[in-house]
């Protein structure tokens, strides 16, 4: 993560403080969270500390300072540019994509299709990990194309991975990235941030259904890759676009192959699932009819 693609959302004092955090501990951020009349806080990869006006991290939160409603008003200016009206229909979903294809979550009062009185933000940094998918990428792409589910609980990789795969399958194949959120290239000004492959193609903003739809229509793509399916209209593109002879990677919240079964979805529709375990790891590989689990 690009240090200088945060700190400049934050002002005043507790922009001094996120300015201060060592260049050494900032790589290691995964959330950075901001709730009114507590101190801020950032999660690391295996705990949670509270910024300290000097940029020191604490475990003891009585210790740090608290955030006022000004320095929530002040940022969320900030990560809607100061022009708040045109972020409506972000708002209205509960987050916003910022430059560098991190998220910033919302959490308020919803009213009138809109969330008001926003009390806490939650900045959750992306990370482009070039090479996290190759050993995924040898597993199931060595001799050729498939459709590939990936599975695990939040916070896992499961869209770091997905990012990486596509720089791997977009420097051989037509590759098309349904990037819903904003999360996987990382679009700016039309241009995407993160590498995603020589051959990839970006539907930016559109929901995982339209961007499907309209890739098979004019993309002819070999591969459409998209985030965190679930819906009924997701699989519903998911089976047209495979019906096309198009293969789709995904992803899903789901801790187990089991867990998939009780959501409907399982080998019939991939045929090949990869479940990412909370530490990165691959806790269980199905390709086809053959179950391997890791120790």
């Amino acid at each position: 993560m690009k240090k200088e693609e945060l700190i400049c959302y934050f002002s005043g004092e507790i922009g001094k403080a996120v300015r201060n955090i060592s260049d050494g501990f900032f790589e290691d951020i995964r959330e950075i969270r901001l709730r009114v009349g507590r101190p801020a806080a950032v999660t690391l990869k295996n705990s949670v500390r509270y910024i300290m006006p000097d940029g020191n991290l604490t475990y003891a939160a009585e210790t740090a300072p608290e955030i006022s409603p000004e320095d929530i008003k002040r940022t969320f200016e900030a990560v809607c540019q100061y022009s708040i009206h045109s972020y409506q229909k972000e708002i209205s979903e509960g987050f916003i994509t910022v430059k560098g294809g991190h998220r910033v979550g919302l959490c308020g009062t919803f009213s009138g299709g809109t969330v008001k009185n926003i009390g806490s933000l939650n900045f959750r940094a992306a990370r482009e990990i070039i090479g996290c998918s190759d050993e995924l990428f040898g597993q199931f792409f060595g001799k050729g194309l498939c459709s590939l589910l990936i599975a695990g609980p939040p916070g896992s990789g499961k869209t770091t991975v997905l990012r990486d795969l596509s720089r791997n399958l977009g420097r051989i194949y037509r590759t098309v990235l349904i990037d819903e959120r904003g999360e996987l290239a990382a679009v700016w000004n039309g241009i995407p941030q993160n590498d995603i492959g020589i051959n990839t193609d970006v539907f930016d903003g559109y929901n995982k259904y339209d961007g499907i739809m309209t890739a098979v229509r004019v993309m002819s793509p070999q591969v459409i890759i998209c985030d965190e399916i679930g819906t009924e209209s997701d699989l519903a593109a998911v089976t047209a676009a495979s019906h096309s002879g198009i293969y789709v990677i995904a992803s899903i919240h789901a801790s187990s192959s089991d867990e998939l079964g009780y959501k409907g979805i399982g080998r019939h529709m991939f045929g090949n699932i990869a479940v990412l375990s909370e530490t990165g790891s691959y806790s269980e590989i199905i390709k086809g009819e053959r179950t391997v689990k890791n120790a």
